[in-house]
């Protein structure tokens, strides 16, 4: 494994915070100083993609050079001197790392055969986070799709809790002892601790079997004890680690169990880091695979076309991604080997986070020095919730995490470029100032924002263009047609949901139960309804309020008038609402 760690000097970091205060004014500047902020935001936006793409393939183009073959002898000796200096991995192959718990049988099953025809995948390792009854299912379809050189082992202890109870007991026997409270010290004890057990059980379970040739194992499932999706990705990584000692790896694909790659996702997303021993992770670009299925994954479709190739190539551009997907992120071991306990054990305001997975693991990466990067040419296939109250509940599930990395870990801004704070400026700003201009607007006549519907148009159509034009998803032109509805489906309940993701910022539900028939047999409570549903259902009665009063201001109706016809708005509009989510939760 790779030994090279990063290290980002002083100065380094007071020129990054220098920037970070620079930016600032600059884009207050833009955003006031310009009757089209929308549109110079998605010029903006723009550049930065297509400055990401060049990068990106340009380090494609350098590893594949690099791991050509000489061509005389003097090339012959340059090249084994570079070989013996280079500390990266002239390799595009990795172990692919799948986590899941109770999930459709089919989408399980497609998952699983996707990988027979995925270039780079070097050995598969899929974790189940469980091991009840309900949770066979899913091993029987892994032992279905892969008969004959799978593995399957039950972890009896779950090793981050194995890691847990080592570090108890070596704080307890440093302050018996005296000795001074290392954490990177006791963290290391206790993962090595982790890596001889999942060794151990290897051996037990391998036996005489190699993890290569035509007899060997070529496919592994672990699963145990039902904890979370934290709590199996640990024991997935930590086996990991193991296994790609043994068959000489350096990076971890880490994916979901509800996502489908496509032939060339693992090795093009490996590929654009394998050649810079700077780089500790990236992530692909995502489609939705199941985008027909309801109005609401057509709508979700849209929104991951037209927006998210934008918004994730601004921090990519300068390689400092802050969020690798969970259904397609690539990790360099030796990067992750470090903070995957510091990782597991992450606290807000004292309490165990559990559902903040990926842009935890992101930030770490970000804070020891690495670079991070989105291959957003690169495509793979996801799942989208199926109906607007699982949506939701997604997407307060991701602003929590959002808000947690961007606002209570001010750090890792001194550690990467400014352009990580731009964007972290971006998305936390613009949309609660948005919230607290509609609660103005409904309340008093008094605005924080200039409206300007040349610009937004503009913006619209510019986003239409680009993205039909250059958007490595090749959707069809009917993809435009959805773009309006889509942006309003996205952006309509936005404000809220990062309002109230803040304001619940340390609520560990994963909001939505899993896709397996036994889960969703299951009947939630109402308390929980509308704890999770409830802030949609009000924010739906003030949106309906606020259009309201625009109109009858419009029709010039008298105040009395105008409080009925808002009011009447505001109770339809809840109404509807609350009969999609909370009733039909």
């Amino acid at each position: 494994m790779d030994t090279y760690q990063p290290r980002v000097h002083w100065f380094r970091q007071v020129l990054n915070l220098i920037g970070c205060l620079v930016i600032f004014p600059l884009y207050r500047a833009a955003a006031v100083n310009t009757y089209y902020p929308a549109t110079v935001d998605l010029l903006i936006s723009i550049l930065l993609a297509e400055y990401c793409r060049f990068n990106n393939e340009g380090r494609r183009i350098a590893f594949r050079e690099a791991a050509s073959h000489p061509k005389d002898k003097e090339d012959v000796e340059k090249h084994a001197l570079a070989a013996a200096a280079s500390r990266h991995a002239a390799s595009s192959e990795a172990i692919t790392a799948i986590v899941g718990w109770r999930e459709d049988p089919s989408l399980w099953a497609r998952c699983l055969e996707s990988y027979k025809i995925a270039s780079g995948c070097k050995f598969l390792l899929a974790g189940i986070d469980g091991h009840d009854s309900d949770d066979m299912e899913m091993i029987d379809i892994f032992k279905k799709v892969y008969p004959t050189q799978a593995c399957v082992i039950h972890v009896d202890t779950p090793l981050g809790e194995v890691a847990n109870a080592v570090r108890a007991s070596e704080r307890t026997r440093r302050r018996k002892l005296g000795e001074p409270m290392d954490d990177d010290e006791i963290n290391r004890i206790a993962m090595d601790r982790c890596t001889h057990l999942a060794r151990r059980m290897l051996d037990e379970h391998l036996g005489d079997r190699p993890l290569s040739g035509p007899d060997g194992i070529k496919q592994m499932l672990v699963y145990q004890q039902h904890l979370h999706k934290k709590g199996i990705m640990f024991t997935v990584l930590v086996f990991s680690i193991v296994l790609a000692d043994l068959l000489g790896v350096e990076f971890v694909w880490s994916s979901d169990s509800d996502t489908i790659v496509l032939p060339e996702s693992l090795e093009g997303t490996i590929s654009t880091v394998a050649g810079d021993h700077t780089i500790g992770g990236a992530s692909s670009g995502l489609v939705v695979h199941n985008a027909a299925d309801t109005v609401v994954t057509k709508l979700a479709s849209t929104i991951y076309w037209c927006e998210l190739y934008l918004t994730r190539s601004m921090p990519g551009s300068m390689a400092v991604s802050d969020c690798q997907s969970g259904p397609s992120a690539v990790f360099r071991l030796s990067a992750i080997s470090p903070i995957l306990v510091p990782w597991y054990n992450q606290r807000v305001f004292g309490k165990k986070m559990i559902v903040n997975e990926d842009r935890h693991l992101t930030t770490l990466l970000l804070l020891q020095g690495w670079r991070v990067i989105y291959a957003g040419d690169i495509m793979t296939e996801t799942e989208s919730p199926t109906t607007l109250v699982r949506w939701i509940r997604q997407q307060v599930r991701w602003a929590r995490a959002q808000h947690i990395e961007s606002l209570l870990l001010p750090s890792v801004y001194a550690k990467s470029h400014p352009f990580l704070f731009m964007s972290a400026l971006r998305r936390e700003v613009a949309h609660l100032i948005v919230f607290v201009q509609c609660l103005l607007y409904l309340f008093t006549e008094h605005n924080l924002l200039y409206f300007n519907m040349p610009d937004f148009g503009l913006r619209i159509a510019g986003i239409a263009i680009y993205n039909f034009l250059r958007n490595p998803d090749r959707q069809s032109t009917a993809a435009v047609f959805w773009m309006v509805p889509g942006l309003l489906f996205y952006n309509v309940p936005l404000p809220a949901v990062q309002a109230w993701s803040l304001v619940t910022l340390t609520a560990d539900t994963w909001g939505n139960s899993m896709r397996s028939s036994t889960e969703r047999a299951k009947k939630e409570s109402l308390q929980k309804r509308w704890f999770e549903s409830g802030f949609f259902v009000v924010w739906m009665g003030a949106v309906g309020a606020m259009l309201a009063k625009w109109v009858s201001t419009r029709m010039a109706l008298m105040p009395g008038q105008m409080a009925v016809v808002m009011l009447l708005a505001a109770t339809i509009c809840a109404f509807i609402s609350w009969r999609i989510t909370i009733k039909a939760a």
